[in-house]
């Protein structure tokens, strides 16, 4: 269809178009001026279609299968075999305690190990000091120490009694180095006659 247009800047100018619904279906411009003619393209319609018919709507229809209603599951109840039921219980075992003395420990020759190593620390360290003239480091520790293995050795065990006697005698061979050391300031040394004690009782009980 040719439709004839008029602009404002006086170029008039036409053009074919197939109108969509009695209106323009794109917009125009003035190919002088480039302005919009768009209404005066519709206006022009509106005088050759009178009574546009208004667009038929389209209805779509989509058809979709209804849904199947969910079905319940039972629940499965698995039974246990008779054999598992009545299995018997695992018997708990009891830790028995092993006691610190073996068959062969001997008391006696406990205490002559602790005599033995108490004399043998008191001999080293009385001897390092007449030999450099100064106190051999750690004395209580030493004489402490080979009086509680002496004892442990011989008497083939540990015992809390074996311990209390070695501690007792380490403690008097320390005592006995100070004092030949230091005669009466050996009194002073009680850190030192601790610790003797404390290792020979550690080592033997």
């Amino acid at each position: 269809m040719e439709i004839k247009v008029g602009c404002g800047c006086g170029q008039n100018y036409k053009f074919d178009v197939e109108p969509l619904n009695g209106r323009m279906p794109v917009k125009v411009a003035c190919p002088g001026c480039g302005a919009d003619g768009t209404e005066s393209a519709n206006h022009f319609l509106t005088q050759q279609f009178p009574n546009p018919s208004p667009p038929v709507p389209v209805a779509l229809r989509i058809n979709r299968p209804a849904e199947a209603p969910p079905v319940a599951v039972p629940p499965v109840m698995l039974s246990m075999p008779d054999t598992v039921a009545q299995r018997p219980a695992p018997a708990v075992r009891t830790a028995v305690s092993k006691p610190k003395k073996s068959e062969e420990f001997n008391f006696g020759l406990g205490i002559l190990g602790a005599f033995l190593g108490a004399f043998l620390g008191a001999g080293l360290v009385y001897g390092f000091y007449l030999w450099t003239h100064f106190q051999m480091p750690l004395v209580g520790t030493c004489i402490g120490a080979l009086t509680g293995w002496g004892a442990r050795t011989l008497a083939k065990g540990t015992e809390s009694v074996m311990g209390g006697i070695a501690g007792l005698i380490a403690l008097i061979a320390t005592f006995a180095v100070l004092y030949l050391m230091y005669g009466g300031l050996a009194v002073a040394f009680l850190i030192t006659l601790a610790v003797s004690v404390y290792f020979a009782y550690r080592i033997a009980g």
